[in-house]
């Protein structure tokens, strides 16, 4: 059986982020990871349950971020209210988001994960463009009429990053770190 790398698609997260969406409000409930999600690594499950924060947070910034169209019923400064907590969020994000990627990366290369199995790899640090791409495209069409629209479409995105990359991806760096003989089996 050949491999065949799975790249993070925001089209077709949409749909799996509604099945998705019962991580974050497990981790709402209980303050903690999911049972798939956890990876059993301390590092990443910690930086996991921060995403889950950042999701909720972003959740909580609208009255009713699932069932308003636009912004344009909430008048001027709510919107502007708004626009500025999603924003001040959004550095926060980005900067987890340019770490956690960063770090995992390292690992592959430190491991010699990338050497030894470099079309993995390769697909795990596409998947992190991708995402990337992704949340900078929903950041960049950000406006003050339409900041529950960007949630959604942020919600969807990291949620999806949260069940899928973690799936595919993450789980797979953390057993090879975990292997006996791996150079980097306590990071």
């Amino acid at each position: 059986m050949v491999w065949q790398p799975v790249v993070f698609d925001p089209l077709k997260a949409a749909t799996s982020a509604k099945a998705s969406a019962e991580l974050v409000d497990y981790w709402l409930a209980t303050g903690k990871l999911p049972p798939e999600l956890v990876t059993g690594h301390q590092l990443i499950d910690f930086e996991h349950s921060f995403l889950i924060s950042i999701i909720a947070d972003l959740r909580r910034v609208c009255k009713d971020y699932t069932g308003l169209r636009d912004c344009v019923s909430c008048g001027e400064d709510q919107q502007r209210r708004c626009e500025g907590q999603v924003v001040g969020m959004l550095g926060d994000l980005f900067a987890f988001i340019l770490e956690h990627f960063k770090t995992e990366e390292a690992v592959m290369r430190d491991s010699l994960m990338l050497m030894i199995d470099r079309d993995v790899c390769q697909a795990h640090m596409e998947d992190h463009a991708a995402i990337s791409s992704a949340v900078h495209k929903i950041v960049s069409s950000l406006d003050t009429q339409h900041v529950v629209s960007r949630i959604r479409e942020l919600d969807t995105v990291l949620v999806c990053w949260l069940s899928n990359h973690t799936a595919l991806h993450d789980q797979l760096l953390v057993r090879w770190v975990s292997r006996v003989d791996s150079p980097t089996r306590d990071w």
